[in-house]
């Protein structure tokens, strides 16, 4: 890396985040940027399908119980590789901040997860947590701001949602339904159960495949490791891809989205594609909580529920809410200039 001062460094830590980093380094080619990235699911694939040139640094450890050291040994390996930058913008992930701190950068933090700051979850996410306080910078989507500022002393609102961000400038592939070997299909991604606020163990998969084989439903399936890849075993319906999609591309053609994480519902959710969240906690995200009340997200941990949502809106896409994106990422991306 040599001595070179860079404008801005960026730091990947998980799939949801490189879609963020993306659509806001695109609008910023006039600076110097260096781009890392850590080993967690699909990163690496997008990183190079996306034409990022970024260094990876470590990868994960799918298992609650070590998971915190993969992100330890990380964080102090960049405190001694990480680049000098005026800015380390980051998005859900603490990885870095040490390493920014201690470079003496500008920390700018982008957050939409309120649900790791209020509840009460696993000793290391508080420590990641208590990390985030030294940013210089947090923005917060403006629906969650009341419960961040019962964490943070000072937090920036943003309106809309974290996906607003990156699909304002989304333009559906007509010919992107040639790479799936259905017609027509749900995208289904399991929960992330190893995630450190989730507190759960049992994923409803199996029974939600049943249910959509018995219904003639085709899948394809988005698991993020081995014992994920397991749920699907020995269902006909169900199509995993071998490598990486346009998951954007892949949401918007689909019939429905489910996910028992929360981003891909909520693409789903801002590009007018029924979705469905079967998150593990019955407290839902403040974003997820505003979709649900708005009527453009059903979230149920009842597998029969969710199926008979699927197949009563079949063909009942929304008109997508790409003003709002375009409002969101011009915001953002203002707010990063001024204080670069």
């Amino acid at each position: 890396m040599g001595r070179r001062m860079y404008d801005l460094w960026a730091d990947i830590g998980n799939t949801p985040q490189i879609h963020v980093i993306r659509a806001i380094v695109k609008e910023l080619r006039e600076y110097s940027i260096y781009i890392t990235g850590f080993n967690r699911g699909e990163v690496v694939q997008l990183l190079e399908i996306y034409g990022l040139r970024g260094k990876v640094f470590g990868s994960d450890k799918y298992d609650s119980l070590l998971k915190p050291y993969p992100f330890v040994k990380r964080s102090v390996k960049l405190m001694f590789r990480a680049p000098r930058a005026k800015m380390l913008l980051s998005f859900e992930n603490a990885m870095p901040i040490p390493a920014g701190k201690l470079k003496g950068m500008k920390i700018f933090l982008i957050l939409d997860n309120d649900l790791k700051v209020i509840l009460r979850t696993p000793i290391f996410q508080r420590a990641t947590s208590w990390l985030k306080r030294f940013a210089n910078f947090i923005l917060v989507p403006k629906v969650a701001e009341e419960n961040f500022k019962r964490y943070f002393k000072e937090v920036i609102p943003y309106q809309g949602y974290k996906e607003h961000i990156y699909i304002a400038d989304f333009e559906p592939d007509p010919s992107f339904i040639k790479m799936i070997p259905v017609e027509e299909y749900v995208v289904l991604r399991p929960e992330s159960l190893t995630s450190l606020y989730v507190l759960h163990n049992k994923s409803l998969v199996p029974e939600i495949l049943r249910l959509l084989k018995r219904e003639g439903v085709d899948v394809v399936y988005l698991p993020r490791n081995k014992k994920e890849k397991k749920l699907a075993e020995g269902f006909k319906n169900v199509y995993i891809p071998p490598k990486a999609l346009d998951g954007l591309n892949l949401i918007y053609h689909s019939k429905a989205t489910l996910t028992g994480s929360g981003t891909m519902a909520r693409e789903a959710a801002v590009m007018g594609v029924p979705a469905v969240s079967f998150f593990p906690r019955e407290r839902l995200l403040a974003v997820d909580k505003d979709l649900v009340e708005r009527g453009k997200m059903l979230h149920s941990r009842e597998p029969e529920e969710i199926v008979e949502y699927v197949i009563e809106n079949w063909n009942r896409k929304r008109k997508g809410d790409f003003k709002t994106a375009k409002r969101t990422k011009k915001q953002i991306i203002e707010y990063i200039k001024n204080n670069i």
